[in-house]
């Protein structure tokens, strides 16, 4: 939700205006979130749903998706167009192919599945399945789905790992083991080098990419936390100091961090700074503990 509202702030503007304004990281993480965006409420309804339901509901995490949209939060085009054909009475199995039969490879699916790497963390069979299923609700596309599977492992993995030292390039080589598209499998080869080298960031988003679908975004949140694997606030400052779509990969380089860390990395002043709308620091709280209750 931080990474997310934080991200909300700047979604959409180029590097350079950013790049003058905060010179520093620090210059970020001075910032305070803004109004939540899409992805908290996404996550809400999926972790939600997964609470009650661990082994996948299709029809009550389509409802309770639908039920948590806000049109005005910045949903993308692909999610959008799903969630209006659910509410007009398609079937969620069917409802992530548009009427012309296209798909989106677009990283909605990506950014709210988090509590599936959480709640299947041991179970690596599982987790694939639920990310994938979960993700076919809005993204049918090979890669929309893939994202949303690298995604819940990145949290995954950082949860399992959070006593131990991790090296810069070790999560982004592991991830790519387990890619079933080469175009990501690639990305992920060329991103473990660069964790090593720590070019300057118009590079890592020349290279990896800054953008709105799965390819311009799902590596790069991984590459925004190993490369500062230590801190909450600076993976999430990174994040935002990439521009371009910094709601979606501010949230997911977060939601890796947070796994990593646990809460208590997260400032206070940015928990206490957060929307209290429909979705709420206390009910991102609740919650995870009812995740956290769940026997999947």
């Amino acid at each position: 939700m931080i990474g997310d509202s934080l991200g909300m702030r700047f979604d959409g503007i180029s590097r350079g205006p950013i790049a003058h304004r905060y010179r520093e990281l620090d210059d970020l993480i001075a910032e305070l979130p803004g109004p939540y965006g899409a992805a908290t409420e996404m996550v809400s309804a999926v972790t939600a749903s997964l609470a009650e339901h661990p082994a996948f509901n299709g029809d009550d995490m389509a409802l309770r998706l639908l039920g948590a949209r806000t049109p005005s939060r910045g949903y993308g085009q692909g999610t959008g167009i799903a969630l209006a054909k659910i509410q007009s009475g398609t079937p969620w199995r069917d409802a992530g192919t548009v009427t012309s039969g296209r798909v989106s490879s677009g990283n909605g699916a990506a950014t709210r599945s988090a509590p599936v790497g959480l709640l299947y963390a041991a179970d690596a069979e599982m987790l694939r399945w639920v990310a994938e299923e979960q993700a076919s609700i809005t993204h049918a596309h090979a890669l929309g789905s893939e994202g949303a599977v690298l995604q819940a492992m990145a949290v995954a993995i950082a949860f399992s790992t959070a006593d131990d030292p991790m090296a810069p390039d070790e999560l982004l080589l592991d991830l790519g083991s387990e890619c079933q598209a080469r175009e990501l499998r690639e990305q992920y080869q060329s991103a473990a080098g660069m964790a090593l080298k720590m070019p300057d960031r118009k590079h890592v988003v020349d290279r990896l990419g800054n953008g709105r679908n799965v390819l311009g975004s799902v590596v790069t949140a991984t590459y925004c936390f190993v490369v500062n694997a230590d801190s909450f606030e600076r993976t999430v400052a990174y994040a935002l100091s990439l521009a371009g779509n910094t709601a979606a990969i501010a949230s997911m380089s977060g939601a890796i961090a947070g796994a990593h860390l646990g809460a208590s990395a997260i400032p206070e002043r940015w928990i206490n700074a957060l929307e209290k709308g429909a979705v709420s620091a206390e009910s991102i709280l609740a919650l995870a503990e009812q995740l956290a209750a769940t026997q999947p």
